[in-house]
């Protein structure tokens, strides 16, 4: 810049200053020599211009402050400007202003940095400020006051376009930008505008690890970073690897690879990670150890695979721990492999295999049953549920072959066990003129819905879903459980027999008889109960204002249609028919378990949605349930069709007059049936008859999967609070890089108290500076009961004794993670000393 120009912008500086103050007290630290203090004392001449030395400052600070405290004063120093520990001046400094001339100083002002930061950094990388794009992004990303090492990291992060001056996220890029450090783009940059050496001299100190003498730095850095993720958790040493890929800061390089691990761009790492487990023969090391050394590593995904062969095996041979397996594999399931993928479905369809192991011993207590289907609401259903998850998972799965014989076993065991001895003990029991505890289906209207309408002003919705049963309807009020503007309770219902659709829908309107036509029309005190008319009719008959409608029709409504529609109204009825229509058709019933998850989703949604109309009473429930089976239907399974005046029928009962009763079927009393004017015969066991109908997908029987039906009560409520959470800890203070936090859940999950989930870390500032953990708190039971303890691993660094870092929790919500709790922890690590 040209003295002339300089002399002018000082000139406005000092003019600035004026206006704005009393006086104007200007400083210009000028290395450069741009001008002399004869010079300006000659060009200047409203202002006291003063050469700054070593040996004046206190003379001039007296001036200043005391003798002439009026007076304009230029301080001009030929000298940068010193350190502000050493600059006796600064006070003077800090409350007036500072003129900058050269390029560098305003560049300096600009960029909020020392002088004696950058000048350095320009006179040692000066390829990388020839660029003005590269010193605008410096400005971005540089932060205020920054010293030598922050500003490195701020040119490195500009070079490999990172967003903020991290290590970590510098590294990323890097090692997502490829393992080569000779034809690479940023290595290029890094090569020609700052330095290479430099570059993994910085990366290296912070991950623990010498990267100078290696030939391929990248390289060495992932497998260190790969083998000590994996090392953290692994309960043996591999003594090559050990050697190989050592660090003095494995919790850093563990923290590094789970936040890589958990971010959008993990694709890379995921291949390298997949590369190294080959080249390094991972399965192999792992084979030759128990599973219980590795069974906490996430790393490589031959870890899970590796467990599942195990479980599998463990399986085939009948020698599986059931409860320390089924722990483990939920536990596999939060891992980012074992959540994803094939290794997700495995498992999944896995978990359900184990859990049937433990069901099994249900099977030895059914003689000792005192009310058959009060059991299988109890604990029984439990079977059908978990058989049903397995079989719908294992026919989606890619890799079948893997659980073949074990879903063969199960299909075996749940059909020509399970299946078969329940059909005995309901042979004996229906011989004997079996007559349920449970509360009748043909009650309901009576006991549930009329008390409401006369006691209540309450609007009320029935949802009756086609063949939901119980357990089905079990897994639905789990999920409806999880609401948090809701309660859900869930009773067992004995359903009519025979258990058909015609007669199941009749049972739940309200009436004192049930009657059937020579056509098979089921009537209700004479009223016909055949399709949606006839059964608004009736509902009608004693609640004026009610509505009927198909469940798809009104969730397909627009809000201020379904509104204007059920305005005034007091009682819906609405029908769902997902399950019946695909397991009543040749074609389609093999899709049946595929169809009872689609109802349960149905369901749930309508829940939401109704919920959203104001609904505080709904009502779920079904007109009864089914029996369904894979395997092919023996001849032996098949009896004669029954003979006689059949008005109605199918491959489970037949209903009419003068009927035969085949061998392998039962005439019902006139007590077991509410239908009062025809006969009613049932197929007993698993029995078919030979008539029209399908054959895997069946219903009509007395088996409690076919006439246990589910009864759900869900009551929209004021959204309940989740659980408050507290760390049990007297003493916050921190000795170890492994750190135990206690947390107590202070409320019992109930109606008013939901569940809270958390992700919790320690944090310095905004820095992460441990691992973080997912925890949810539904505890219920006493308070010693609700106490968690998780591990924390610190990264190593320096930290000073006495200094602090925060425990952060959050509540993780559908909306995204809310602040929740933070606690303050002391930082006393003396090992780190030493």
């Amino acid at each position: 810049m040209k003295a002339v120009n300089v002399i002018e912008k000082l000139q406005d500086k000092i003019q600035q200053e004026k206006a704005n103050k009393e006086r104007a007290i200007v400083f210009w630290y000028d290395p450069q020599k741009q001008v002399n203090v004869d010079e300006l004392e000659a060009q200047l001449a409203d202002i006291e211009v003063r050469h700054l030395t070593d040996s004046n400052f206190f003379q001039l600070k007296v001036e200043i402050e005391l003798e002439r405290k009026s007076d304009s004063f230029l301080l001009y120093s030929d000298a940068p400007r010193p350190n502000d520990k050493d600059n006796m001046l600064l006070d003077v400094l800090s409350y007036n202003a500072e003129f900058k001339a050269d390029e560098t100083a305003i560049l300096s002002e600009d960029l909020q940095v020392s002088d004696h930061v950058l000048r350095p950094m320009m006179e040692q990388y000066p390829l990388f400020f020839d660029s003005q794009e590269r010193k605008r992004k410096l400005g971005k990303v540089l932060r205020e006051e920054a010293d030598d090492y922050q500003f490195e990291l701020s040119m490195l992060a500009v070079l490999v376009k990172a967003t903020v001056p991290d290590v970590r996220v510098i590294a990323r890029q890097l090692l997502m930008n490829g393992l080569n450090t000779q034809d690479k783009e940023y290595m290029k940059k890094l090569k020609r505008n700052f330095s290479l050496e430099r570059t993994f001299e910085i990366i290296g100190r912070y991950f623990g690890v010498s990267l100078d003498s290696s030939e391929e730095p990248l390289v060495e850095l992932l497998n260190v970073l790969i083998y000590q993720h994996f090392e953290r958790h692994a309960n043996f040493t591999v003594e090559q690897w050990d050697r190989q890929w050592t660090s003095s800061s494995p919790n850093v390089c563990a923290l590094f690879v789970e936040e890589w691990l958990q971010h959008s761009d993990c694709e890379v790492l995921e291949e390298q990670i997949k590369e190294w487990e080959k080249v390094n023969q991972v399965r192999e090391q792992l084979a030759d150890q128990d599973i219980e050394n590795y069974k906490l590593a996430e790393t490589f995904p031959v870890i899970d695979a590796l467990i599942i062969e195990k479980c599998i095996d463990e399986l085939y041979h009948q020698t599986i721990d059931v409860d320390e397996r089924l722990s483990l594999i939920d536990q596999r399931l939060k891992t980012h492999w074992g959540s994803k993928g094939k290794l997700n479905s495995l498992y999944e369809t896995l978990y359900e295999a184990v859990r049937m192991e433990k069901l099994k011993t249900v099977v030895q207590r059914l003689h000792q049953e005192p009310d058959f289907y009060e059991s299988y609401a109890k604990h029984l259903y439990e079977v059908d549920q978990t058989y049903r998850h397995f079989m719908h998972q294992f026919v989606h799965l890619e890799t079948k072959d893997m659980l073949e014989e074990i879903a063969s076993r199960l299909t075996n065991w749940y059909e020509n066990e399970y299946l078969r001895r329940i059909a005995e003990e309901m042979n004996f029991k229906l011989e004997d003129g079996y007559i349920s505890k449970l509360m009748p289906q043909r009650t309901f209207f009576a006991k549930k819905i009329r008390p409401i309408l006369e006691k209540e002003n309450t609007r009320v919705f029935v949802i009756i879903s086609d063949a939901l049963r119980y357990e089905a309807g079990y897994e639905l009020h789990e999920q409806l459980s999880e609401r948090e503007n809701g309660t859900s309770n869930i009773e067992p219902m004995a359903a009519s027999y025979p258990t058909y659709t015609q007669l199941g829908m009749a049972s739940l309107l309200p009436h004192r008889e049930l009657e059937a036509d020579e056509k098979g029309v089921v009537y209700a005190d004479g009223n016909s109960t055949k399709g949606m008319g006839s059964r608004l009719k009736i509902l009608r008959s004693t609640e004026p204002q009610t509505e009927v409608l198909k469940l798809k029709d009104l969730l397909n409504m627009k809000s201020s249609e379904a509104e204007k529609l059920l305005r005034r109204k007091r009682l819906v009825y609405l029908y769902h028919d997902r399950i019946d229509a695909h397991g009543d058709s040749n074609k389609t019933e093999h899709e049946t378990y595929e169809a009872v998850q689609n109802a349960i989703e149905d369901l749930n949604y309508a829940v939401g949605r109704l919920s959203g109309l104001q609904a505080k009473r709904i009502f779920i429930t079904a007109d009864h349930g089914f029996l369904f089976q894979f395997k092919q239907i023996e001849e032996h399974g098949k009896i004669p069709a029954v003979d006689g005046k059949v008005i109605d029928g199918s491959r489970r009962f037949a209903i009419g007059h003068e009927l035969s009763v085949p061998e392998g079927a039962i005439m019902l009393t006139e007590r077991q049936s509410p239908l009062k004017n025809v006969e009613s015969v049932l197929a007993k066991s698993l029995n078919r008859f030979k008539t029209g109908g399908g054959l895997q997908f069946i219903h009509g029987g007395a088996l409690p999967q076919e006439a246990v039906v589910p009864l759900i009560e869900y009551r929209r409520i004021d959204k309940a609070q989740p659980v408050e959470l507290a760390v049990a800890m007297i003493n916050k203070v921190i000795t170890n890089y492994r750190v135990p936090i206690s947390f107590y859940q202070e409320q019992s999950v109930s109606d008013e108290y939901t569940s809270r989930k958390i992700r919790a870390a320690f944090y310095q500032g905004e820095e992460r500076i441990s691992n973080e953990v997912e925890l949810v708190f539904d505890l219920k039971g006493e308070n010693r009961e609700r106490n968690r303890k998780v591990e924390f691993n610190l990264i190593e660094k320096h930290y000073k004794i006495g200094e602090t870092c925060k425990l952060k929790i959050e509540t993780v919500t559908n909306k995204g993670n809310v602040p929740y709790l933070e606690e303050e922890f002391v930082l006393r690590l003396y090992e780190a000393l030493y």
